[in-house]
């Protein structure tokens, strides 16, 4: 058999076994999964947070499969599969057969990758476009035929289109062209053209809504203090051996500052397309909090890097990596097998990232039970509210109280006005602000509800009955 048919099967097999994981492991949709899919029901041009192209592929999926978990997530399934298949296309023309299969399965071993495999948040359709983008990228340097500079503006304009770190492709490409000592061709500014015009409806969007999304993502780019923030450094650090793998990731780290010092044509290449991004979140947490999976992507780059570097490993270098990313990525998709071993300590359940997974159904059909179907319902969280559109029963609209920042929840107020003199229904962790009760004529203590996991309790909501809404929430968000 073929290594492209084993390339194929096994991801055939990964699909399947992720679409079980999906549709029987007890866990829920992610906050950030229900917002986006919430996202789905009203298409825009962009949203608050994030480019459109997160909703577009929810609104396909669910108008196929249902408003589902599995209808959402499928989207994660397949990208996961068809990259994979492509990366081990591109790295057998470009390197052998040997390194191609380790640059498409090498990955699936890894956390990071195999989360944005059944996760459906901005993460995969960024990863899929960003990693199409860098492929067809490099045959453009390489041929500088015309078919390739137009898929790779093609595909930076949708990984731009999918999360706004996709404009690294830009300095990293310039990067590359400076460190190569070339001109960039006629074909790179057709490139940049493509990308450009298919991102425009993103500006005109934010043009309308006052640029909300450049000051949300300056926000979170900005960082307070003078000094070095050593707890957010060593946390990315080992958020970054955790997602890639631990041996993994010393050998990236190692392989670029190889690359730096004498590396050829190739290597500068995928360097240039994956240190820049690294090195930016590694400073930015330096200053401030910077989750593990913002720098995900750039780990695509140097993956081919990895593999070429693995498939002419040792024995024991190889089961090492393998190993210690697969241990790291079976243990968090299964962490109730930490308390079959008897290693609880290791990762308590309160501590437990899976927690924030589990409850949201068993919250939706609570909240069911009092919705009549024309009362408000509304949290003064957005996390709560996205969740409570998805598992309450009939889909119902939901919206935020804003306490602290902006969300896209608030461009939507305006639908407030149609619910002016109907009861409410608010779901939080604890009462409603004094702030939410002057909307209201009274409030009544519906029920606690409390969410188990591994055993232990992880959370509880709080579900209250208000009465006589004035029809407006007189809230003012703290920043973006």
């Amino acid at each position: 058999m073929s290594s492209f048919l084993w390339v194929l099967g096994l991801n055939a097999l990964l699909v399947f076994f992720r679409i079980l994981y999906v549709l029987f492991y007890p866990i829920d949709l992610s906050p950030e999964e229900a917002q986006y899919w919430d996202w789905s029901r009203r298409l825009d041009l962009s949203y608050y947070s994030k480019p459109p192209l997160v909703a577009y592929f929810n609104a396909v999926s669910t108008a196929l499969l249902g408003n589902t978990e599995l209808g959402v997530r499928i989207n994660a399934v397949l990208l996961s599969a068809v990259l994979s298949v492509a990366v081990y296309a591109f790295a057998r023309r470009v390197f052998n057969g040997r390194v191609a299969l380790w640059a498409a399965l090498f990955p699936h071993a890894t956390l990071g990758y195999a989360l944005n495999s059944v996760l459906f948040t901005t993460d995969s359709p960024l990863l899929f476009f960003w990693g199409l983008s860098v492929m067809s990228g490099f045959m453009a340097v390489k041929t500088d035929r015309l078919r390739y500079w137009l898929l790779t503006g093609l595909f930076a304009g949708l990984a731009f289109l999918s999360k706004y770190p996709a404009v690294f492709l830009l300095p990293c490409a310039l990067i590359y062209f400076l460190w190569s000592g070339k001109r960039p061709p006629k074909g790179f500014f057709l490139a940049l053209a493509v990308a450009f015009s298919l991102g425009l409806p993103v500006l005109v969007w934010n043009a309308k809504h006052g640029f909300v999304s450049f000051l949300h993502v300056s926000s979170l780019a900005s960082g307070k203090g003078s000094g070095v923030n050593w707890a957010s450094l060593l946390e990315f650090i080992g958020g970054q051996a955790l997602l890639t793998g631990p041996v993994a990731f010393v050998l990236t780290v190692g392989l670029w500052i190889k690359s730096l010092r004498s590396g050829g044509e190739r290597e500068r290449y995928f360097t240039s397309f994956s240190l820049p991004p690294f090195l930016f979140f590694l400073l930015l947490s330096v200053k401030k909090r910077v989750y593990a999976n913002w720098a995900g992507f750039s780990y695509f780059a140097a993956n081919f890097l990895l593999a070429e570097r693995l498939a002419r490993a040792g024995r024991a270098l190889k089961l090492s990596a393998v190993g210690s990313a697969l241990l790291f990525t079976l243990l968090l998709h299964f962490t109730p097998l930490l308390d079959y071993l008897g290693l609880t300590k290791l990762l308590p359940p309160e501590r437990d990232p899976t927690k924030f997974l589990v409850g949201w159904e068993k919250l939706g059909r609570e909240v069911s039970r009092f919705y009549t179907g024309k009362e408000l319902v509304f949290s003064d969280r957005y996390q709560i509210a996205a969740e409570l559109a998805f598992y309450v029963e009939g889909h119902p609209r939901t919206f935020v109280f804003h306490v602290s920042r902006m969300t896209q929840y608030y461009l939507w107020r305006d639908e407030l006005k149609r619910y002016k003199g109907r009861d409410a229904i608010f779901v939080s962790y604890g009462a409603p602000p004094r702030a939410v009760l002057k909307s209201f004529k009274s409030k009544e203590f519906l029920k606690k509800v409390p969410v188990y996991w591994r055993g232990k309790k992880v959370r509880e909501f709080y579900i209250f009955k208000l009465r006589g809404f004035s029809g407006a929430f007189y809230e003012a968000p703290k920043g973006y």
